[in-house]
């Protein structure tokens, strides 16, 4: 696992802060309140964040927001990879912590899953499907 989703997956769940103790429960909290710090006159998302349950929908919002936020600022992506070393080293520790965790991003990885179909009849020219971009795009035709 990347530091972003190692991030994301102990952020999103209280059960897992809790089992890894107060060294990543404090580094989870002190990302949060730097996205919160940087990011909270124009992210929609962290609302949402805070009105979602602890679980896989909460994962695959926090991820997006940590994602975007660790692109743009430096400080939070060492944030962000500071907590993955606590985690790895809880994970290390903690049986219990460590099958949290990877049911967590097992939760995850399955709603995060596309689900794509195209349905037409006809003639298509010039057809683009896309999943995700992440930056820039240009589609000249």
């Amino acid at each position: 696992m990347d530091p972003i989703t190692i991030a994301v997956v102990t952020a999103a769940t209280g059960k897992a802060v809790e089992l890894a103790g107060d060294p990543v429960k404090n580094g989870a909290k002190q990302l949060y309140a730097l996205i919160r710090g940087r990011f909270k006159d124009d992210d929609e998302e962290l609302a949402k964040i805070e009105r979602t349950p602890d679980g896989p929908e909460k994962a695959a919002v926090l991820e997006g927001v940590i994602r975007r936020a660790a692109e743009q600022d430096p400080e939070i992506r060492r944030q962000a990879e500071a907590l993955e070393a606590l985690v790895r080293q809880a994970m290390e520790a903690n049986a219990q912590y460590r099958r949290e965790l990877e049911d967590l991003r097992e939760a995850v990885r399955e709603q995060a899953a596309p689900q794509y179909g195209n349905s037409f009849s006809g003639v298509a020219n010039k057809v683009v499907e896309v999943g995700q971009i992440s930056g820039d795009a240009t589609f000249n035709f």
